[in-house]
């Protein structure tokens, strides 16, 4: 199996469902493309792109009903990450004025960096907030935490009553946990991106996450948040007990716990594809059809390719016993083949960014340079070299 760039095209005008499909669809037939091989559509949660009256989904439910949309995981790790109770949304917001303080003049910057470098700091510079960048959170409330007697010093010499709240020993405590929690669910989000993935493998994640989250919230009440080291670290160094903040952290982890189940419901059969993860340790799937059950009665009986399989990823494997098991392998590939998120997408655009920077920034035909950038198709060049008329002589 191979993941590629089909196309880049640019949008011209407006950019509803309507304008989206008709770009594709006229893609999809000059690549000679037919909407029937389509299996899935992955998207972010945009109303253009999942509109169920006028969004790309609806357009192309109109030509293909049984193309199957999905909501990028990544995605929805994202929002479901970004619920707060109120007092650590409040120590959120501050930490940012503080960063804010500090890097929005070149000068204060500068003194900054002086001052960590004097110290014998291991960081001589905080990192910006941005809101819209899924990593951005935790990254930034990390760095303020371990430069936090550094940023004290330095708001307390520039008479900035921000200082205080650096002095508030279960204000740091909260800016602790703030900076555990969200480098879990960074650290989740990365897990979640890169190339080759498929839907069984990032919804297990999601779950060992959504019953990692039950389980802290359980320690927490009982008094134990030696899963958040830098909150553990912090209160073993002060001699500050929990006792202060147990609600608020067991409240903030089951509010966690309940948007994730939002984005990502449970499952109320999760053994139903493991007929496709080992179908030799699986030899019945009820909820397939009769016609099903057998060719994998059959199959799990092949010693054969039983010893092959461990050789194999998943989709090679289905894709290899479609001869011989085409109705099998369709089935277990309408769930392998579906890209369950927008990663690539992602991937492509930072590419874009990266191509069309100051210097470039009036660079209007992008697709064949982006294509070189992202794709891993190896040139032939002795093919375009013999389509080429090399330099005659004068």
């Amino acid at each position: 199996m191979h993941e590629d760039l089909l196309f880049c095209s640019s949008m011209e005008g407006t950019c509803t469902g309507r304008d989206i499909f008709n770009k594709l669809d006229c893609n999809i037939q000059k690549e000679g493309l037919k909407w029937e091989s389509c299996v899935s559509v992955c998207t972010d949660g945009a109303g253009a792109m999942q509109g169920a009256r006028k969004g790309l989904r609806a357009c192309v439910l109109e030509v293909a009903p049984h193309v199957k949309f999905l909501h990028c995981v990544i995605h929805r790790e994202a929002l479901a990450g970004r619920c707060l109770e109120p007092e650590l949304r409040d120590v959120l917001q501050t930490s940012v004025k503080m960063v804010n303080f500090i890097k929005s003049r070149p000068l204060q910057s500068r003194l900054f960096a002086t001052l960590c470098h004097e110290m014998g700091s291991d960081h001589e510079a905080l990192l910006f907030h941005t809101e819209v960048r899924w990593l951005s959170h935790g990254k930034v409330l990390t760095r303020l935490f371990e430069l936090r007697e550094e940023v004290r010093i330095f708001l307390s010499d520039c008479g900035s009553p921000l200082a205080d709240y650096l002095t508030d020993q279960k204000w740091v405590a909260s800016l602790a946990y703030l900076a555990s929690i969200f480098d879990k669910l960074n650290s989740l989000n990365l897990s979640l991106q890169g190339p080759n993935t498929n839907v069984l493998i990032l919804s297990d994640k999601i779950t060992a996450f959504k019953r990692k989250l039950e389980r802290w919230a359980v320690r927490v009440e009982g008094g134990s948040v030696d899963m958040f080291p830098e909150l553990d670290d912090f209160m073993d160094s002060y001699d500050i007990t929990i006792q202060a903040m147990k609600g608020i952290i067991a409240s903030h982890l089951r509010s966690l716990l309940e948007n994730f189940n939002k984005y990502f419901p449970s499952d109320d059969t999760p053994e139903k594809y493991d007929w496709i993860r080992q179908p030799f340790v699986t030899s019945t799937a009820h909820h397939l059809p009769s016609e099903l059950q057998d060719a994998l009665l059959e199959l799990s009986s092949d010693r054969t390719l039983q010893t092959a399989f461990t050789a194999y990823t998943l989709e090679e494997f289905w894709l290899s016993v479609a001869t011989e098991y085409a109705a099998l392998s369709k089935a277990a590939m309408d769930v392998l083949f579906p890209f369950a998120s927008t990663y690539l997408c992602e991937k492509t655009f930072s590419a874009l960014t990266y191509m069309k920077n100051k210097y470039r920034s009036r660079l209007l035909r992008v697709d064949s340079d982006l294509r070189v950038a992202v794709s891993k198709i190896k040139p032939r060049m002795q093919l375009l070299c013999s389509k080429k008329q090399a330099q005659p002589s004068h």
